[in-house]
């Protein structure tokens, strides 16, 4: 369910951009292989840097493992020896210190500071100057590495089988600097021996660049306690590198301006002029002025001829149209003249043959006949004064008329009855106007006959497009004097006009009170008519 809407909603927003952008989109597409071939061939670019920057660096780290574990082996060997030498002499250790200390001056990496234990870890060497630091307990190796918090210090302590301290050796930075880097290898690379959060610079590198990534490989010395590292910047795009990726991708960004700036000059421009000249033309118009369109494209130019030949076309139809509705309005008040004049006709002769008739109930059923022939001339000719506007049958009007022809023509038993009326302005359709104007007839007939004294009529704007009308009798109305024939019909007519009203037709007896909702039409707020 979901993916059809979201297809909906990505076809509404592509319908919505203009056309200049949707071919600059369509053409941006179009060329977008050639800028995917180009990046791709400089990420195989980038990875070959990378894997060369990665053998260099390697090949660097071996040569400083080398240049740095062989002269501190030869250190430990020799103290190592040393020792031996002068445990196994059992004479006062001063000449051969002597000869340890100047044999150790000698070696490559020499610069460092010595000291020399006997058996039972008795101090016998020691360099001028030199301080011994904590010895940590051994811990069954033969020896132990410590870089000093600051950096500046390589310590190594060394243990026999036993685990007494048979020596200690302490290097400055700048000796293992310089045992590291003679000679110096070319190229930009940082050197460090690290142990945990400690570290010891040996060679600073300078930053490759912001287009540079840099390569980090280590080396473990002395059965993992620290490591030699060696980081290196790599740039994995070189200037050729960057100008193979940015030539395909300015092609396609210069053909998809140049195609989007072609289309929007030559093809939409025009058509907007001629959109803009459409836009203002109205009906009535003599003709459609075109602007001159300047375009290569002799479509555009034909097209602004179709469209003024069309609005030629269009003019002459709507003419030809007023015409014919012009007729049609002529002979819709000619029908409606000669319906109201058949109606009167109607009246008259009713009227005519009620003054004839001798018997009183004749007399009667004339004047029942009469008062509803009325009531449809009521509607039609309220109907036929509304029929410009089309807003419908008006109803306060239709109900005043309607009053006025039923209290002229009341019965002699009815003739003292008042119709009081309260009428809110408002338009119902022809169909709800006569079944109304039936109801109020039957409703106020059945009164007069019945001995009602008085009849209220109320029309009072309820909820939107929704009128209620109330008829109120006081007086006997239904209790009063009427025959069971009489109650027995107007029931049947009035449930038969609710039906019509498509609405329930509230009934109280007692109160003589007879409502039912209509549906109006146009706002509550309209001008009011006299009643």
């Amino acid at each position: 369910m979901s993916s059809p809407r979201f297809a909906d909603r990505i076809a509404a927003r592509w319908a919505a951009l203009s056309t200049g952008i949707k071919m600059f989109v369509i053409l941006s597409l179009g060329l977008l292989p050639l800028g995917v071939i180009a990046i791709a061939a400089s990420m195989r670019n980038a990875e070959g840097n990378r894997s060369r920057g990665e053998a260099d660096a390697t090949a660097m780290l071996a040569v400083h493992v080398q240049r740095l574990t062989l002269p501190l082996a030869r250190h430990s060997l020799t103290i190592r020896a040393a020792r031996d030498a002068i445990i196994a002499a059992g004479a006062p250790p001063e000449r051969a210190c002597a000869r340890t200390l100047d044999r150790l001056s000698r070696l490559p990496g020499s610069g460092g500071r010595y000291a020399l234990f006997g058996e039972g870890g008795d101090l016998k060497c020691l360099s001028p100057g030199f301080r011994v630091p904590a010895i940590p307990r051994a811990a069954g190796e033969a020896g132990r590495v410590e870089i000093t918090p600051d950096g500046e210090l390589l310590r190594i302590f060394l243990y026999d089988p036993a685990g007494a301290p048979e020596g200690v050796v302490e290097f400055p930075r700048t000796t293992l600097a310089a045992l590291v880097n003679t000679p110096p290898l070319p190229g930009e690379f940082g050197v460090e021996l690290v142990q945990g959060p400690r570290e010891m610079p040996l060679r600073t590198g300078r930053p490759g660049g912001v287009l540079a990534e840099e390569i980090v490989v280590t080396h473990p010395l002395a059965n993992g306690q620290y490591e030699l590292r060696v980081h290196a910047s790599v740039r994995p795009l070189t200037a050729s590198d960057l100008l193979i990726i940015m030539t395909p991708v300015l092609m396609w960004l210069w053909a998809s301006a140049i195609g989007w700036f072609l289309v929007q000059r030559l093809l939409l421009q025009p058509l907007k002029q001629i959109e803009r000249a459409i836009s203002a033309y109205r009906p009535g118009d003599a003709a459609l002025s075109l602007p001159r369109v300047r375009s290569p494209a002799h479509e555009i130019t034909a097209l602004g001829q179709a469209f003024d030949t069309m609005t030629r076309t269009v003019a002459r139809h709507e003419a030809d149209l007023e015409a014919g509705l012009e007729r049609q309005r002529r002979l819709v008040r000619e029908v409606h003249h000669r319906v109201k004049n058949n109606l009167q006709v109607v009246a008259s002769l009713l009227n005519i043959h009620s003054r004839g008739a001798t018997d009183e109930s004749a007399t009667s059923a004339y004047a029942a006949i009469q008062r509803r022939v009325d009531a449809l001339a009521v509607v039609h000719r309220n109907h036929f004064a509304e029929l410009e506007e089309n807003r419908g049958v008006a109803l306060r009007p239709l109900v005043s008329e309607l009053a006025a022809n039923l209290r002229a023509s009341a019965p002699t038993r009815g003739a003292a009855m008042q119709i009081r009326l309260d009428v809110d302005p408002s338009h119902v359709s022809q169909d709800v106007a006569v079944s109304v104007a039936f109801l109020i007839t039957e409703i106020v007939e059945f009164g007069m006959l019945c001995g009602a004294t008085t009849v209220s009529i109320s029309v009072e704007r309820g909820a939107p497009a929704t009128a209620r009308l109330a008829i109120e009798m006081d007086g006997p109305a239904e209790g009063g004097p009427c025959d069971e024939t009489l109650i027995n019909r107007f029931d049947r007519i009035i449930t038969g006009l609710a039906r019509q009203l498509r609405a329930p037709l509230e009934r109280e007896p007692k109160r003589g009170l007879y409502a039912i909702d209509l549906p109006v039409i146009g706002d509550a707020d309209e001008e009011t008519e006299p009643a």
